[in-house]
C-alpha cells in the first residue's frame, strides 16, 4: 500500500470560506447577544449563565486538547499561541461565574431601599457578562484564524489500494 500526499484545494477552499463565514456570524452572535442582555436587564438568566459558562468551559478544553494533538500542531510555537487563546475562553467561563452570583445576589436583592445599590449592581453585572461575552468571541476567533492558519500545512492523504494477487488457479 503507498500512501500518496496531495493538497486537496477544493476542500481547503470550502473549509476556509466556512471559517470565515463563522467569524461573521460569530460577530452577528455577540451583537444579538448584548442586544439580549440590554433588553432583559432586570431578568434572572440563571440557566442562560450556566449554558454559557459550560460553552466557554468546552471551548478551552478543546483548544487545550487540538493544542496537544501533535498530527496537527508540529511546533510548540504553535501549541502555545492556541494555549494562550484558551486561557481567554477559560477566563470567560469564570467570568460567567461571577455574572451568575451577581444574578443570585441581584435576585435577593428585592427590597425597594435597596434600589440604588441594586441598580448599581445590575450595570456591573451586564459589564461582566458582556466582558466574559467579547472575552470568548475574541478567543472563538483567534482559533478560527488559528484554524485556517494551520490547514495550510496540513496535506489530504490519498490511500492507493494495492492490488492484491490472486492466488494461482483462481479465474
Amino acid at each position: 500500500m503507498t500512501l500518496t500526499r496531495i493538497p486537496d484545494l477544493r476542500v481547503k477552499k470550502i473549509l476556509w470560506g466556512t471559517l470565515v463565514l463563522l467569524r461573521v456570524l460569530l460577530v452577528m452572535a455577540v451583537v444579538a447577544y448584548v442586544a439580549v442582555e440590554y433588553i432583559e436587564f432586570d431578568s434572572n438568566k440563571e440557566v442562560l449563565h450556566l449554558t454559557l459558562f459550560s460553552m466557554f468551559f468546552l471551548l478551552s478544553n478543546l483548544m487545550v486538547n487540538i493544542g496537544r494533538h501533535k498530527a496537527a500542531i508540529e511546533n510548540d510555537e504553535h501549541a502555545q499561541s492556541l494555549f494562550w487563546i484558551a486561557l481567554f475562553a477559560l477566563s470567560a467561563a469564570m467570568l460567567e461565574l461571577v455574572d451568575l452570583a451577581f444574578d443570585q445576589v441581584l435576585a435577593a436583592m428585592a427590597d425597594p431601599s435597596m434600589l440604588i445599590y441594586s441598580n448599581a449592581l445590575g450595570v456591573v453585572e451586564f459589564l461582566i457578562s458582556i466582558s466574559a461575552v467579547l472575552m470568548a468571541c475574541f478567543s472563538v476567533d483567534k482559533f478560527l484564524v488559528f484554524l485556517r492558519s494551520i490547514s495550510f500545512e496540513l496535506k489530504y492523504i490519498g490511500l492507493q489500494v494495492k492490488k492484491i494477487p490472486r492466488p494461482e488457479g483462481e479465474g
